[in-house]
C-alpha cells in the first residue's frame, strides 16, 4: 500500500517589516488640520512690502532725484542767462552790506568814488601835502630846514602819489632822493615787502585795477625839530603823519556801500637829514628813520608781499581783508594801532 505525500508550500523569504504590528501611519497634526489665519506685524508687511517693490521705488528715487538735478541746474541757467541779458557779472566781486546809501545821480550812477566817505573832502594828489613855514632851527639855518622839507614833499609825491612806483613799480626816483647809505636798506625793504610803511606799490595783478584818473587823495599834517640821533649825530627830524585813499576801479560801483572800491593807508614816517658837519658825504641825503602803518580794505595776501590791492569778496576767491585794530580816520590814531590779517 502506497501513501501519496504532498508538497510542502515554499519557505517565504524574510521580512523584518513582517513581525511589526499593523498600526496606522500617523501623519503629523499640522499636515491635517487646515492652515490658521495669522496677522502679520507691521514690520512683517513692510519687509514684504519692499521686497516685492524694492525696484520699483529705488527706481523712483532716482529719477526724483534727476529731476530735481536738472530742475536747479535749469534755474542756475536762467539766473546766468537773465545776468548777461541785463550786463550783470555772472558772480559779483562784492556783496552789498546794510549801510549808508551811495549817492548816485539820475541814471543810478556813482556820482564819485569820494562821496559820502571821509575822504570826500581830501585834496588830490601832491596838492594834500602842505609843508610848514620853514624856519631856522639851530643848528639848522631857514635855508637847510626849506631844502630838507622840499626833499621829504618830493619824497612823498614819489612815495605815495606818483604812478612810476605806484604802477610801473619803478623805485629810481624815491632812491635818487635818499641818502646814498640809505639806498640799500630801502631796496632790502621793498625786497622783503616792508616798505608799505612808507612807499605805495599796487599789486600787478590787482583786480579790480588803480583807477587811471583820480588815483589818491590824502589828508596830514607836516612837523620838524632838530635833534640827535642814536649815534650823537645832529638831524633834522621830520615827522609825516597821512592818511592816503587809493581808488580802484570797482566795477558797477553803484550797487555797493560808500567806499567799497577805495583803500585807506594811514602812516607816519620820521625822516632824518642828518647835519652835513657831522656826517661823511655819502651819508648826506634824506634817511628813512622810522616808519609805521595801517591799512584798510586791502588784500592780506598783497600786504605781506609788499603791494597794495583791493581785498576781494567774491564767493569763490575769499581771501581776508585788512581790518584796522583802530579808526585810521581817528585824530587820536597811532602807529602801533595795526591791523589784524
Amino acid at each position: 500500500m502506497s501513501t501519496e505525500q504532498r508538497p510542502s508550500d515554499p519557505t517565504p523569504p524574510f521580512d523584518p517589516y513582517a513581525a511589526q504590528s499593523e498600526e496606522p501611519i500617523r501623519v503629523p497634526s499640522w499636515m491635517r488640520e487646515s492652515e490658521a489665519d495669522r496677522v502679520l506685524t507691521r514690520s512683517e508687511r513692510f519687509r514684504l512690502g519692499w521686497a516685492r517693490h524694492s525696484g520699483k521705488l529705488l527706481g523712483g528715487f532716482a529719477a526724483l532725484v534727476a529731476l530735481s538735478f536738472l530742475a536747479a541746474v535749469g534755474i542756475i541757467g536762467l539766473g546766468v542767462y537773465e545776468r548777461v541779458r541785463d550786463n550783470r557779472p555772472i558772480l559779483p566781486e562784492r556783496r552789498a552790506a546794510p549801510g549808508p546809501v551811495r549817492p548816485t545821480d539820475a541814471d543810478g550812477n556813482s556820482v564819485s568814488p569820494w562821496a559820502a566817505t571821509p575822504a570826500e573832502s581830501f585834496a588830490a594828489g601832491k596838492d594834500a601835502i602842505v609843508l610848514p613855514p620853514a624856519k631856522a632851527t639851530a643848528p639848522f639855518t631857514a635855508k637847510q630846514v626849506a631844502e630838507g622839507l622840499a626833499k621829504v614833499r618830493q619824497a612823498l609825491v614819489e612815495g605815495r602819489v606818483d604812478r612810476s612806483m605806484l604802477v610801473v613799480n619803478d623805485p629810481k626816483p624815491f632812491l635818487a632822493l635818499m641818502a646814498p647809505d640809505n639806498r640799500d636798506e630801502v631796496r632790502r625793504d621793498l625786497a622783503d615787502g616792508v616798505a608799505l610803511n612808507y612807499v605805495t606799490r599796487v599789486d600787478d595783478e590787482a583786480d579790480p585795477r588803480l583807477d587811471n584818473a583820480d588815483t589818491v587823495r590824502a589828508r596830514g599834517t607836516v612837523t620838524y625839530r632838530a635833534t640827535t640821533d642814536p649815534d650823537g649825530i645832529r638831524v633834522l627830524e621830520i615827522t609825516t603823519s597821512f592818511i592816503w585813499v587809493y581808488h580802484f576801479d570797482l566795477w558797477r560801483a553803484q550797487e555797493y556801500p560808500p567806499g567799497a572800491e577805495l583803500v585807506t593807508v594811514r602812516d607816519e614816517v620820521i625822516w632824518h637829514l642828518p647835519h652835513p658837519d657831522d656826517v661823511r658825504p655819502s651819508s648826506r641825503g634824506l634817511w628813512v628813520h622810522e616808519a609805521a602803518s595801517t591799512l584798510y580794505n586791502a588784500d592780506c595776501a598783497g600786504i605781506k608781499r609788499g603791494f597794495l590791492a583791493l581785498a576781494p569778496e567774491e564767493p569763490l576767491r575769499s581771501r581776508p581783508s585788512a581790518r584796522p585794530t583802530g579808526d585810521v580816520y581817528d585824530p587820536g590814531w597811532r602807529p602801533g594801532d595795526g591791523e589784524s590779517c
